[in-house]
């Protein structure tokens, strides 16, 4: 299969890291989300870095083609394949077509890039800040000590990002 003259270029490709603990509900609709960004080519590799789910989160991983390690967000980092990551949270939710205006935004951009989720609904609305997720360099990730939590990792390197 040859790619589309007007698809993402390879240098703008992106490695998804999800961390994950007993997060099969929340995992198989991000991971719903996540394919028009792989048939687009903006997402190349979806790690999932897991601190010892006991749900079915190893059998969502393999059935998908995720890669499912044991260990937090720096050894995702470490084992993906691309300069850039995508880090999301698991609870996150995308709003359709969040991979257009982020592919758009890639080319152009220099440093992090923050992707906004749906707000919470129902009891869950107004106590929390809807989940985020972040486009950032690979080296600025593997230099940090070692973290399963996404939400304060991204809030430490997420100061100045743009929003996609």
């Amino acid at each position: 299969m040859t790619r589309p003259a007007d698809a993402t270029p390879s240098a703008a490709m992106l490695s998804a890291i999800i961390p994950t603990l007993n997060s099969e509900e929340d995992l198989q609709v991000l991971l719903a989300a996540l394919v028009p960004a792989a048939v687009d080519g903006l997402v190349r590799e979806v790690i999932c870095a897991d601190g010892g789910s006991i749900d079915a989160t190893a059998v969502l991983c393999e059935d998908a083609g995720a890669k499912l390690i044991s260990g937090g967000l720096v050894a995702a980092a470490r084992s993906a394949r691309n300069e850039r990551l995508l880090i999301l949270p698991a609870d996150l939710r995308l709003a359709p077509g969040w991979e257009e205006g982020l592919g758009r935004k890639l080319g152009d951009l220099k440093g992090a890039v923050r992707i906004e989720g749906a707000r919470p609904t129902g009891l869950l609305m107004g106590l929390r800040a809807p989940p985020c997720g972040l486009v950032v360099d690979r080296a600025r990730l593997i230099d940090r000590a070692e973290t399963r939590d996404a939400s304060a990792l991204i809030k430490a390197l997420g100061i100045g990002a743009k929003r996609a």
